[in-house]
């Protein structure tokens, strides 16, 4: 991930879940993903949910998961 990239998702991470969630879908309205990159995350999600059903994975709170990605940020710089 590049600088810059980086520092917009540092930004975007500080703004309330609700703009978070409008951010997302402004920019996947506008990439146009491919139909391999939505199914590619969908299976991701699956797995995900997978995990969690088996206990081979634990729910976290949303502020906490960001808290965990904001720090792992800061460690990188």
């Amino acid at each position: 991930m590049s600088a810059s990239v980086s520092h917009l998702l540092e930004e975007a991470l500080l703004l309330p879940q609700e703009s978070q969630t409008e951010l997302i879908e402004a920019l996947l309205e506008r990439a146009q993903p491919s139909r391999e990159f939505l199914d590619h995350q969908i299976g991701i999600v699956i797995e995900r949910m997978k995990r969690v059903q088996q206990g081979a994975s634990m729910l976290i709170d949303a502020g906490a998961a960001h808290d965990r990605v904001l720090n792992s940020l800061k460690v990188q710089a």
